[in-house]
C-alpha cells in the first residue's frame, strides 16, 4: 500500500479527534499539516538515531586544503549534518582520516599549509547552506570517500510518496498528532502520547543496532574500506 504525506496528516488528525474516519481536512488544513510534518522531519534530522542510514559518497580531491559541501558547493550534494568517517584513496590504497573538532584543527595544527599525498585529519564545520571540510595534510589529489548523516528529505507536496523503513509511518502519524494538537487547541489522548514515544523509541533502537560503524578505526590508516552499507 502506498502512503502519501496526506495519508499521514489525515491519520494524525484523526488520532486527536480533529476529524473522523469519513472526514478529510480542508485544503488549507492539509497544507498546514504538510508544513508541520516537514518541520518535524527537519527537527528529527538533528537526532543521530533518527538517521536510519549513512550515505556513502566519493569526491575528487585537488590540492586545496578546504572544500565546501552542499548544493552548489565544491562537493555538490546535499549538506551533511555530520561526517561519521572519511577515507582518501591514493594509488589504489585507502587511508582513513581521523575526524577532529574545528577547535582542535585551529589550535593544535600551527602550520596548516603542509602538503602530503597522504592526508591524516579532517574537520567539518556544518555551516549553512554550505558546510566546510578542512583536510590536513593538504592533499595532492586522490579520492575522498565520506560516510555521513544527511537530513531527512522534506515532502514536497501532499501527494508525495513516503518511502521509509518499517515503523516510520506509525511514528510519523502519532508524533505529528502531538504537534498538531496545539494548533487545534485539543488535548492529546494518553494512548497517542504512548504510541508516539514507543514508535519513536523503536526506530532509535533499530537504528542503533543497524547503523554501521565508521569505515575504519581511527588508528588504522590503510586498507580496503568497501564493506559498509549506505542509503
Amino acid at each position: 500500500m502506498t502512503t502519501t504525506a496526506l495519508d499521514i496528516i489525515n491519520r494524525a488528525a484523526r488520532l486527536i479527534g480533529v476529524t473522523f474516519k469519513s472526514e478529510v481536512l480542508t485544503a488549507d488544513e492539509a497544507n498546514d499539516g504538510l508544513t508541520a510534518l516537514n518541520d518535524m522531519l527537519d527537527s528529527w534530522s538533528n537526532e543521530d538515531l533518527l538517521t536510519y542510514a549513512y550515505t556513502l559518497e566519493s569526491f575528487p580531491l585537488t590540492s586545496a586544503a578546504s572544500y565546501t559541501i552542499g548544493i552548489g558547493g565544491d562537493f555538490n550534494t546535499s549538506r551533511p549534518i555530520d561526517i561519521a568517517s572519511a577515507v582518501v584513496r591514493v594509488g589504489g590504497i585507502d587511508y582513513s582520516l581521523d575526524i577532529i573538532s574545528l577547535e582542535e584543527y585551529q589550535t593544535e595544527i600551527p602550520l596548516k599549509s603542509i602538503a602530503s599525498p597522504i592526508p591524516q585529519l579532517l574537520t567539518y564545520d556544518n555551516g549553512y547552506p554550505l558546510g566546510t571540510m578542512r583536510i590536513y595534510y593538504v592533499p595532492q589529489g586522490g579520492t575522498l570517500t565520506l560516510q555521513s548523516n544527511k537530513p531527512l528529505s522534506n515532502l514536497s507536496s501532499l501527494t508525495s510518496t513516503v518511502i521509509l523503513p518499517p515503523g516510520w509511518n506509525k511514528a510519523l502519524k502519532s508524533n505529528l498528532a502531538i504537534d498538531l494538537a496545539s494548533e487545534y487547541g485539543v488535548e492529546v489522548p494518553a494512548s497517542v502520547i504512548a504510541m508516539a514515544k514507543e514508535s519513536k523509541g523503536l526506530i532509535k533502537l533499530s537504528t542503533s543496532v543497524n547503523n554501521s560503524m565508521p569505515l575504519l578505526p581511527s588508528n588504522v590508516r590503510e586498507g580496503n574500506i568497501y564493506s559498509g552499507w549506505w542509503s
